[in-house]
C-alpha cells in the first residue's frame, strides 16, 4: 500500500448493526447510523472517543442550519436518517485533512517532527498496560504493527484519553527538557467522567448528545482540529482555549505521529500537544457532570466547576444524583453556588421533553465511561463502563427524577442495614468487623443494583410515584431479608451464644431484631402496620 488512508472513504469504525458487526467509513457511519445498533471498537474509551469525532462533524455540518435549536433537532430526531446532504457538503470541503498519512496535515498528527527516539506502539494502544505486560490482551506479533484502521482508531482514542506523565521530548518544542517532555495532563476526555446518552440506533445516540443552543458559544469559531492550521511541534498560542463542544471533543493534546511500512502502522512519535485546563467549561463540554470546587476557587478565584469523574468503586446507579440533577437558573438565588451541576446533554434532553420533541416515554440508555488513572495520572489502571437504562421522563421530569434518587437513596441506607448486621454477627462470635461488614455491604449492592436496573427501566410516565417507590421497597425488603438469614445461618454457634460487646450482651438474635429495625426504618413502605418487636425497640 503506497496511497493515503483517508478516513471518510475508507473503512477504519468498528460498528454493531443487526447484521453483526463491521468497519465503516466515517462517511458510511453518519449516512448509515439508522442501520447501525451501536459503536463497536477494542474499548468502551475508543467508542466514546470516536462517537466525539463523529459529534463533531455533526455539530460543523449543521452549524449553519437556520431555525429555533429546538425545532431543528426535532426534524433531525424525526427524520430517517441523519441529514445526509449537509454532511456531505461539510465532509467534501475538509476531505484532504482526514488522510492519516498526508504529508503536510495527517489527521489529528503533525508532520514531520521528530525526536531522538520513537514512542513505540505500545503507548498507543490503552489495553496494553504500560509495565505490566502480563496483563495485556495483545502479545507477539500484534504488537509489532498495526492496520491502518486499527492505528486510526488508537489514534483519536490517545488524543482523547492518553495518560499524563514523560513523554518522548520533540525536537523543536521549547517545553522539552533534556529530551523529556514533562507532563501536562491526560486527554481531554480522559478528565472527565462521561455521560453519553444512547438510543436504539447510532444515529439516536448521536442526537442524543448532540446539544444546539444551549451555551453562546460563536458557531463560526467552534472549529474542529482538522479546520485550524496544520499541528507542527509546539503549542499554538494563536488558539489557547477551546471555543466550542466541537473544539474540546478534537483538542490535540498529544502531537502524534505514525509510521507505516506497506499496509501495516509500524510505530508512533508521541509528545506533549496542547495543554488545558478543566475549570469552567461546562458551557462547552456537554457530556459529563461537574463538581464545584472551592480547592480551585482557593488558587484562581472565583466560582469554579471542575469535571466530576467516576468513582471506579461505585456503580452508576449509585451515583445518579450527581448526573440526575437540576440546573440553577441563572438569577434565581442571588450569590446560590450549586455543588454539582448536570452534563449539559441531560439539560438538554429536559429541554428537548419540555417543547416535545422526544416522547415522555422514549426509552435511553444512560452510559458512563472514564478511566481511572494510576499514580501522577501516568498510566492507565481501569476503564469505567456501567449503564442504566430509564425513560426520557425520568431524566427530565422533576417528580420521576426524584423518585429514582430516592429510591437509590434508600437502597444505600438498606444496605447499610445489611452490613451492620454482618457486623454485629462477627461481634457476636469474637471475630473480626470490618471485613465481614465491608463484604456484606458489597454483595447487598451487587444484588440491589440488578434489581434497581430492572425497577428503573420499567419506571414510567404513566406510574404514580408513590406507588412506585412502595413497589421499590418492597423488591429491597424481598432481596436483603434472604440475605441476611444467610448471614445469621452461617454466623456459627459462637454468635448464637454471643458475647458482651459495647457495654451489653449480643448474639445472633439481638443482632437479626437490630436489621430488622434498621430495615423497617429504612424501607417504612415495606412495612405497612407492623408493629416493633420489644428487641428493635430497644436497638431504636
Amino acid at each position: 500500500m503506497t496511497d493515503g488512508f483517508n478516513l471518510l472513504e475508507q473503512p477504519w469504525i468498528r460498528v454493531r448493526s443487526d447484521e453483526g458487526l463491521g468497519e465503516l467509513s466515517l462517511r458510511e457511519t453518519l449516512t448509515r447510523a439508522h442501520e447501525m445498533t451501536a459503536l463497536a471498537g477494542e474499548v468502551p474509551t475508543q467508542d466514546a472517543a470516536v462517537l466525539r469525532v463523529l459529534l463533531a462533524v455533526l455539530y460543523r455540518s449543521l452549524a449553519e442550519e437556520p431555525g429555533k435549536p429546538t425545532a431543528v433537532w426535532r426534524g433531525l430526531w424525526e427524520a430517517p436518517t441523519l441529514p445526509v446532504d449537509l454532511i456531505g457538503e461539510y465532509l467534501a470541503s475538509v476531505q484532504d485533512r482526514f488522510d492519516l498519512f498526508d504529508s503536510e496535515a495527517p489527521f489529528f498528527q503533525a508532520a514531520g517532527i521528530t525526536a531522538n527516539k520513537t514512542s513505540g506502539l505500545v503507548k498507543l494502544i490503552a489495553d496494553v498496560p504500560d509495565g505490566h505486560r502480563y496483563f495485556a490482551t495483545r502479545a507477539g506479533s500484534e504488537l509489532q504493527s498495526l492496520s491502518c484502521a486499527e492505528a486510526g482508531r488508537w489514534l483519536v482514542h490517545a488524543q482523547a484519553f492518553e495518560p499524563s506523565g514523560i513523554k518522548t521530548g520533540l525536537r523543536g518544542d521549547p517545553r522539552v527538557k533534556g529530551g523529556r517532555g514533562y507532563p501536562i495532563g491526560t486527554g481531554w476526555s480522559g478528565r472527565c467522567g462521561l455521560i453519553i446518552l444512547e438510543g436504539a440506533t447510532l444515529k439516536e445516540t448521536l442526537l442524543l448528545n448532540l446539544v444546539l443552543g444551549l451555551n453562546e458559544s460563536d458557531a463560526a469559531a467552534d472549529l474542529p482540529v482538522w479546520e485550524r492550521p496544520p499541528l507542527g511541534p509546539t503549542v499554538e498560542r494563536r488558539h489557547p482555549e477551546p471555543r466550542g463542544p466541537a473544539d474540546i471533543m478534537t483538542w490535540p493534546a498529544r502531537r502524534v505521529l505514525l509510521t507505516r511500512e506497506g499496509d501495516r502502522v509500524v510505530d508512533v512519535l508521541l509528545g506533549n500537544g496542547d495543554p488545558i485546563h478543566a475549570r469552567n467549561r461546562q458551557d462547552l463540554e456537554m457530556m459529563t457532570a461537574w463538581r464545584h470546587s472551592r480547592n480551585q476557587e482557593k488558587l484562581h478565584g472565583g466560582t469554579v466547576y471542575m469535571p466530576r469523574q467516576h468513582d471506579p468503586g461505585r456503580a452508576l446507579w449509585r451515583g445518579l444524583a450527581g448526573i440526575l440533577v437540576d440546573r440553577p437558573q441563572s438569577g434565581a438565588v442571588a450569590n446560590q453556588v450549586a455543588p454539582q451541576l448536570p452534563p449539559g446533554n441531560v439539560v438538554w434532553l429536559a429541554r428537548l421533553r419540555e417543547a416535545g420533541a422526544i416522547e415522555d416515554a422514549h426509552p435511553i440508555r444512560v452510559h458512563a465511561v472514564g478511566v481511572a488513572y494510576g499514580t501522577q495520572d501516568a498510566s492507565i489502571d481501569s476503564v469505567y463502563d456501567d449503564s442504566l437504562v430509564m425513560r426520557v421522563a425520568v431524566a427530565s421530569d422533576p417528580v420521576l427524577r426524584a423518585t429514582a434518587l430516592q429510591a437509590a437513596a434508600e437502597a444505600e441506607l438498606a444496605a447499610r442495614q445489611v452490613a451492620d448486621l454482618a457486623g454485629n454477627l462477627a461481634a457476636a462470635a469474637g471475630r473480626d468487623v470490618d471485613g465481614p461488614r465491608d463484604r456484606a455491604r458489597e454483595d447487598a449492592f451487587y444484588r440491589l443494583g440488578q434489581v434497581y436496573a430492572v425497577w428503573l427501566a420499567a419506571l414510567s410516565p404513566a406510574d404514580s410515584a408513590a406507588d412506585a417507590a412502595a413497589r421499590w421497597q418492597r423488591e429491597v425488603r424481598t432481596v436483603l431479608l434472604p440475605l441476611g438469614e444467610d448471614l445469621v445461618s452461617s454466623a456459627g454457634e459462637a454468635a448464637w451464644v454471643g458475647r458482651e460487646a459495647r457495654g451489653r450482651h449480643l448474639d445472633s438474635s439481638l443482632a437479626w431484631a437490630w436489621f430488622h429495625a434498621g430495615l423497617r426504618k429504612a424501607l417504612p413502605l415495606a412495612y405497612p402496620d407492623r408493629p416493633a418487636t420489644s428487641k428493635e425497640e430497644d436497638h431504636d
